[in-house]
């Protein structure tokens, strides 16, 4: 491989003097997403640990995802504008929070909903997203936006996406509010239900999308392409891509931990800490604002 070209997939392996190791990956995000590198991994882990077939067996099958309708034409069409880079640096925080705080925000919510239950990742991302906003400190009259990535292999159904497949296979599910309405919220129980509501319309949005009836030639926003603003916020779960799984023979991880790939692409992973509960790895606010968001999870975690 020349020395222009980037490798799809680059491993280093650091090992320690406790014969503890590190092993490090980074990938193009064109050939596959969380949950296909996962399953890379957790064949390369197959594979050392001495297995002759892989238990699942990687399908490549690109030709099986459906394609947005293409838009009628226009006699006028808009080019869209370039992506404004942002010219702020983030500076990262990990925030840990308890399982016994976790149980007793999700009964909070039971009760307040009259019944109703809320996973961990609607509860985590509802109070990141209200407290950073009370940290950033923007006008009240302005949209803050929160944006993750959901699985949509299930979805896919004619055909249906093989047991094996490994590529890209999401779609951006956003929410969005005023910022002082969001702040003024007394509790995070009316974020989490605007959430979960996001979620449940994800099959609509999603075939929308694929028919191409989001009249995104009429002014609507391409939901691949959400705002790169200090006030949209993304976040990700990662524990349940399969990373924790990977066992090259001496186990399961330890720990699993992101490298930061944007210093202006305000992002937060939640993934499982050493011990027990949730740690939010982040990189999603400036400088000046960092104590100020500690200090507002802490407020409501502790």
């Amino acid at each position: 491989m020349g020395k222009d070209v980037d490798a799809v997939a680059s491993f280093q392996v650091t090992q320690f003097r406790c014969n503890g190791f590190v092993i490090g990956l980074t990938f193009c995000h064109s050939i596959c997403d969380g949950l296909g590198a996962a399953q890379f991994l957790n064949a390369v882990g197959e594979f050392a640990r001495g297995a002759e077939q892989l238990s699942i067996t990687p399908v490549w099958c690109r030709d099986l995802l459906p394609s947005p309708l293409p838009a009628p034409p226009h006699p006028n069409p808009a080019v869209p504008p370039p992506i404004p880079i942002p010219d702020y640096q983030l500076e990262h925080a990990t925030i840990d929070i308890g399982v016994d705080k976790i149980k007793e925000v999700k009964q909070e919510y039971k009760e307040w909903s009259g019944g109703s239950s809320c996973s961990t990742f609607e509860m985590v991302a509802a109070v990141l997203w209200r407290q950073r906003t009370c940290a950033i400190e923007v006008e009240d009259e302005r949209q803050v936006r929160l944006v993750f990535f959901a699985n949509c292999r299930q979805l896919v159904v004619e055909p249906p996406l093989p047991k094996g497949f490994y590529g890209n296979c999401f779609f951006p599910v956003s929410v969005t509010m005023e910022s002082g309405r969001l702040r003024s919220c007394k509790t995070v129980f009316p974020v989490v239900k605007l959430i979960q509501e996001a979620k449940a319309g994800l099959p609509k949005q999603f075939a929308q999308w694929i028919n191409n009836n989001n009249k995104e030639g009429e002014g609507a926003a391409d939901p691949f392409r959400p705002p790169l603003e200090y006030s949209t916020l993304f976040i990700s779960e990662w524990g349940r891509l399969g990373f924790n799984e990977v066992d090259y023979g001496w186990g399961r991880p330890a720990h699993i931990v992101p490298i930061q790939g944007s210093t202006v692409i305000p992002v937060a992973i939640l993934s499982s800490p050493p011990g027990v509960g949730v740690r939010l790895m982040t990189w999603c606010v400036q400088q000046q604002h960092l104590q100020p968001l500690l200090q507002h999870i802490n407020h409501y975690i502790i």
